[in-house]
Order: structure tokens, then sequence, then C-alpha cells
């Protein structure tokens, strides 16, 4: 017997809407079905103007970021619920439905300089040589996908805030603990005001890929 599931969903069109709006609807509702499925049902069956991202449907491309029933989450990965709300990623300007402007975010992380800064590589033997500690926290780091579901539960980050926000701290911790990066990424870190981190670990709870960002951004502190 099919079990009827409902869905409330967050509609807005920047281009012609005043305000936001939900619009519910229903779906059939099967044990292990993700939250992507749930919206592409949408889309396909009920509303075909219905607007979200996704590419990958395996949590890497990092671009089905939304909140559901409240919590920030990668649509492809988190189970559905019999009853939902799905809702764009917080803290970010809508331009239709679920999708937001990433034109604030990319404009913070081309000021980050992430590539391996080097001034002279003569001399260098290859492969060169990383320590096991090193090459632990530049991996977790990269793990990061950039779906900025730790920014939509993060307190602290706004779009009209200096504040960099748990993922572009992670993005530099790459780079930071890099040994073979010779920027010094400090100041980087302090105009993103580091500082002002209250180790709430929303951030943390949240990353699909156990980045753990508010782990990230102790250990930035602690080597600054």
């Amino acid at each position: 017997m099919m079990v009827q599931g409902k869905v409330n969903i967050f509609r807005f069109d920047r281009e012609h809407d005043i305000k936001p709006r939900y619009e519910k609807f229903d779906f059939p509702f099967e044990s292990g079905m993700t939250i992507l499925d749930v919206l592409i049902y949408v889309r396909d069956h009920c509303d075909n103007t219905l607007s979200f991202s996704y590419c990958c449907r395996n949590r890497h491309c990092g671009l089905c970021g939304v909140v559901a029933n409240g919590v920030p989450c990668l649509a492809c990965h988190e189970a559905a619920e019999q009853e939902l709300t799905i809702e764009p990623l917080d803290k970010q300007t809508v331009v239709r439905d679920l999708i937001i402007d990433q034109s604030v975010y990319n404009s913070r992380v081309e000021k980050l300089r992430l590539f391996l800064c080097r001034e002279n590589i003569d001399g260098v033997v290859l492969p060169e040589y990383i320590n096991v500690e090193d090459f632990e926290q530049i991996k977790v780091a990269s793990r990061c996908v950039e779906c900025k579901c730790c920014d939509a539960a993060c307190p602290l980050n706004r779009a009209d805030s200096h504040f960099l926000g748990p993922s572009g701290f992670v993005l530099l911790a790459r780079h930071f603990f890099d040994p073979r990066d010779e920027l010094d990424r400090n100041y980087l870190l302090k105009n993103g005001q580091i500082e002002q981190c209250v180790h709430c670990g929303r951030c943390s709870n949240v990353c699909p890929h156990n980045v753990d960002p508010e782990g990230v951004i102790s250990r930035l502190q602690e080597c600054r």
C-alpha cells in the first residue's frame, strides 16, 4: 500500500514576487528515498516550474544544499521524512525557490588565493615529503565540497558580515597546513575575523562529509 507523503516547499522568484510563500504537495513516500527524490517528483509530476540545483546525486558536487525540517543538509544524501518542509539555505539571497545567489560567496573565495603559493621551486625533489600530521589536516579540509551547509548553520555568517564563515576557513586550512605553501595566510584569517568564532559547533553538526569545521577553526587559531 502506497504511503502518502506531504511536503511544504519555499517558493520565491526575485524577479516577479514581492514576498516568498510556501506551497504544499503530496508525494508517494518510500523508505530510502532522499529529499532530492522528493524534489524531482514534485517537479516532474506536480509543478515543472519548481527550481533547485543538483548534479552528481552522490554528495560530491555540493550543489543541492537545502534546509529540510530546519536542518541544513545535502538533498541527495539526506533521507526524506513523510512530512517535510524544504527551504533554501539560510542567510543566502534567493534567486528562485531553492536556488541561492552564489555571488557573495564566490567573491569572498576569490580573495583567499586558494592555490599553492611558492616563489622558488629550484632544487625541490619530487615527490615532496609531507609529514603525517600535516597531511591528515590537509586531507580532512580537502573533503569539503563547498555545499555551504555549515555557513547556513553558523550564527555569525551573514552576507553583509566580514566574518568569513566556516567553509571559507576550511578552504584556507588546505593551504595553511600545507608546509609547501609560502604565503603568510595569517592576514587572511585575521581579515576573515576568525577570532569571532564562538565555537558553538553547529557547523560541524551539519557537515555531510564530517570535515568538522569548528575543529578546523580551533586548530587554525592554535597555529596562528
